[in-house]
């Protein structure tokens, strides 16, 4: 007997081929259209927003950030022109995720994966390094050329052009996103003069690099195995949603054909392969629709500009509803309101809206939190009186001093004392900072001789001395001593 077993498996020698095979450097074709014009027109706003919106100033008074949009993490604030939301309205971005994901269920419903195609950062970010690429080592066939060729002078310092061009590109994106998230002038000034902190420095580097990896060296790669969106964006197709394919009923039996030859009796695809060679994910779109398809549009403007130089109607690969590339004849697309998907999505989005719109119009400027003690919850004082403590949050979101009054009800011969905390106070007159959280210690006294033992129901208020503004919180009263 031998210790192998019977089935192992013998080690792989240079004359057996591997298990699996080396991606291949995809080099995608310049090419002109309608989706070329669209994915360019994306890109530009994309970055212009990216790089502009930090910089857009708005005036919110002394002692406040005038960023326009501005997500402030040590003042736990967001920033959006006039609107400010606290932690405590967390709500908020919670609805503005909501409607972001289920909009793209229904643009997914009713366009597929057009998102991944036009609108997509990878895919955004992806098309300017190409165009990087591009103006450097020239088109699809200079840059295969250059790859094949041997290491000399002229192709290390292209090679170095174009890194240190994606570099400088990435280095630029993930400043623009850091000033989204600090003051952009103080930040850039530090960035440029080496005044900024190391963690300042750390975000640029960390978020450049992986910029230049993706965009630059992963590519396809994170559309394809990275991203989770390819493996359930199909669960969100229906018959009628328009996707990009091939029409296979016009297009076969392909083959190769030449300008003024009849068609008779044949398909129009002439087989030119520049659909593959402008896809930036390398699929041939007439293998039917697949998982790797990002739904760009680039084939569809390739075809098109096949097309006439053959006498043949464009729309070969286009835009078209799901049922038409598998169905021997095309059938009519079904309206809106008989699609289920739509407006269960529709309804979901208006739904969080509209609770949106009630939660901000009965966002209160002024509210307080009131905590009562727990060790202990009361304590008897020497007279005999019983002593309940609070701590007090008065949340002021005016840019401006709140002067207040506090009153405390629901309790028969209440005594309420404010402890300063190093805030001037009369007793029950409170300032409030301006856009800020004030801490003040309450104490409410009960005269000894009354009923020991039973909770009571008190309720603080606080009255805005110049708007007669009010705000309420109920809590408790707890008429027992300290054990």
């Amino acid at each position: 007997m031998t210790d192998q077993a019977p089935h192992s498996i013998k080690p792989t020698t240079s004359s057996e081929s591997s298990l699996y095979a080396a991606s291949q450097r995809i080099h995608p074709r310049k090419v002109k259209g309608a989706n070329r014009t669209a994915k360019t027109a994306i890109a530009w706003i994309s970055i212009l927003i990216v790089a502009l919106v930090p910089w857009l100033r708005w005036d919110r008074g002394a002692g406040h950030p005038d960023q326009a949009v501005l997500f402030d993490f040590v003042a736990m604030r967001a920033h959006f022109f006039n609107t400010e939301i606290w932690p405590q309205e967390f709500y908020f971005l919670t609805g503005i995720l909501v409607i972001a994901s289920i909009g793209l269920f229904l643009v997914t419903a009713l366009y597929g994966r057009v998102w991944c195609g036009f609108a997509c950062p990878q895919t955004v970010w992806t098309d300017i390094f190409v165009w990087i690429e591009d103006m450097v080592e020239g088109d699809r066939n200079a840059r295969l050329k250059l790859d094949r060729a041997p290491w000399s002078a002229g192709k290390i310092a292209k090679k170095v052009v174009k890194h240190g061009a994606w570099l400088a590109v990435s280095l630029f994106t993930s400043a623009s996103f850091l000033f989204f998230f600090n003051d952009a002038p103080t930040s850039a000034k530090g960035l440029l003069t080496g005044e900024a902190g190391i963690v300042l420095y750390g975000f640029v580097a960390f978020f450049g690099f992986m910029t230049y990896m993706m965009a630059g060296w992963a590519r396809e790669q994170m559309c394809i195995y990275m991203c989770p969106w390819p493996r359930f964006q199909g669960a969100m197709l229906d018959q009628d949603s328009v996707v990009v394919s091939y029409d296979e009923r016009r297009g076969e039996g392909r083959a190769h054909a030449r300008v003024g030859q009849s068609f008779e009796g044949r398909g129009h695809c002439v087989d030119c392969r520049m659909c593959v060679q402008v896809c930036p994910v390398g699929i041939d779109i007439r293998d039917g629709i697949q998982m790797e398809c990002i739904g760009c549009g680039l084939c569809a403007d390739a075809c098109d500009s096949v097309m006439p130089r053959f006498g043949l109607p464009q729309n070969l690969v286009g835009w078209r509803p799901f049922a038409h590339t598998a169905a021997e004849t095309a059938t009519p697309k079904r309206p809106w309101h008989r699609r289920p998907r739509l407006i269960v999505y529709g309804a979901i989005i208006l739904v969080t809206l509209a609770g949106m719109a009630v939660a901000g119009g009965q966002r209160k400027l002024l509210d307080m939190n009131v905590l009562h003690d727990r060790s202990p919850v009361s304590v008897m004082l020497s007279d005999g009186s019983i002593r309940n403590d609070y701590t007090l949050k008065i949340i002021n979101r005016e840019r401006a001093v709140r002067h207040l009054r506090l009153a405390v009800d629901g309790l028969a011969d209440g005594q309420v004392e404010v402890q300063d905390l190093g805030r001037s106070n009369d007793g029950r007159t409170l300032v409030a900072a301006p856009d800020d959280v004030t801490l003040y210690r309450v104490s409410v006294r009960r005269p000894a001789g009354q009923t020991a033992g039973d909770v009571i129901p008190v309720e603080f208020r606080l009255i805005d001395l110049a708007t007669g503004q009010e705000s309420t919180r109920s809590t408790t009263f707890i008429s027992g001593s300290e054990q």
